[in-house]
């Protein structure tokens, strides 16, 4: 793989900053291109039906040729919201809960890099977390998504650093068909959870391995810890956050394929282990969680896939939850592809979670979103 195009585009997963964007300015030492989409979804959860942003946003990857065969690169990414000014509705867990939708404009990602064919690439800033090249193998549909990965806990999970890590120091470098990402932040970051939290990680570690059985077939692992502080609802947290999980890919999901040119079957998988890593009323919890993604990208541009996610809390005596939490539901999606840069989509999610506290069973409810992407 090229290191160029590894360093713009981590995790491994998502090459989408580099290989689809448009070309605003190269000679021959600097190139500067611009990537990214607007979208919108229609989303009902059996009670209303309200019109949210998509995930919209705006990268800005810049590169230049340095001596001695290395490359320097940067990259900054804001999301954008094309809706409205006020709260849209946020689905906990899904692709679409992580995003501060009071701004127009929210920063997603940004950070600095070098890279070199033998020696790697080593970045600094805001950026795609070691870990997540394990949960981003179904982390893909584009509104139910990423329930149960484990990269989430913390709004974005820059705070720890399994999902857009904040101030995160990161190598990367491939090894025949191995690739390896180490991760450390030093992180003093403050991070508001909603209203009622305040929470600071210091010291934060995560790597990962992906292992290329073939040009089809990947297989990962990875592991994420972190020492998070401070207090929720007045109550004091110091306690050892952590996870480890592994995943499996084979195909490409048009969505981040070269072009977004891709055809036949993707198939995505991970499961983890995790220690405090979800927290559900105030309280974290361990967890276990997998998830499952089948989709067929077929010739005429449609895109039928299904996604199975299960996420079990680890409950007793002692915890605000007593018996069993398991949330578990299936999602079965149509995606269209009018052209590679124009998608309409519609996912339906029909939950079956199983919950001795009937409340928070009905808070599990089915749902269904239709929407439409313009990429750029």
């Amino acid at each position: 793989m090229n290191k160029t195009l590894l360093a713009l585009a981590i995790p491994l997963l998502l090459t989408a900053g580099s290989a689809n964007a448009f070309e605003v300015y190269k000679d021959d030492k600097n190139a500067v291109s611009i990537t990214g989409w607007l979208g919108f979804a229609a989303v009902n959860d059996t009670h209303e039906t309200e019109v949210v942003n998509n995930l919209s946003q705006m990268s800005f990857n810049f590169e230049r040729e340095e001596r001695n065969g290395w490359t320097a690169y940067a990259r900054t990414e804001w999301g954008i919201n094309i809706v409205s000014g006020e709260n849209s509705l946020v689905l906990d867990g899904s692709a679409l809960a992580a995003e501060k939708t009071d701004d127009f404009l929210n920063n997603r990602l940004g950070y600095v890099g070098m890279s070199h064919d033998k020696w790697g690439s080593l970045t600094f800033g805001k950026q795609w977390g070691a870990y997540y090249d394990v949960a981003g193998t179904t982390d893909l549909p584009n509104v139910f998504a990423g329930y149960s990965v484990g990269a989430y806990t913390f709004g974005d999970g820059g705070l720890n650093g399994t999902g857009r890590a904040d101030s995160a120091f990161q190598y990367r470098n491939d090894f025949g068909p191995l690739h390896i990402a180490l991760q450390y932040a030093a992180n003093s970051n403050h991070k508001i959870v909603e209203d009622n939290a305040q929470l600071e990680s210091d010291d934060n570690y995560g790597a990962s391995l992906t292992y290329h059985v073939n040009d089809n077939l990947s297989l990962l692992a990875g592991f994420n810890t972190s020492k998070v502080t401070g207090t929720i609802d007045g109550a004091n947290v110091d306690l050892t956050n952590e996870i480890i999980g592994i995943g499996a890919m084979y195909g490409e999901y048009y969505h981040y394929a070269d072009g977004r040119d891709s055809k036949g079957l993707y198939i995505g998988f991970n499961a983890h282990q995790s220690e405090n890593n979800e927290v559900v009323d105030g309280q974290f919890y361990d967890a276990t969680g997998a998830e499952l993604m089948v989709a067929y990208q077929y010739d005429n541009g449609f895109v039928p896939m299904a996604v199975l996610t299960y996420l079990d809390l680890d409950t007793d005596a002692t915890s605000t939850i007593q018996g069993k939490w398991t949330r578990q539901f299936a999602m079965i999606g149509l995606h269209y592809r009018y052209s590679n840069d124009t998608v309409m989509f519609a996912e339906a999610k029909l939950d079956f979670s199983s919950m001795d506290d009937a409340a928070q069973e009905a808070g599990e409810e089915n749902g269904f979103a239709v929407g439409i992407n313009y990429f750029f």
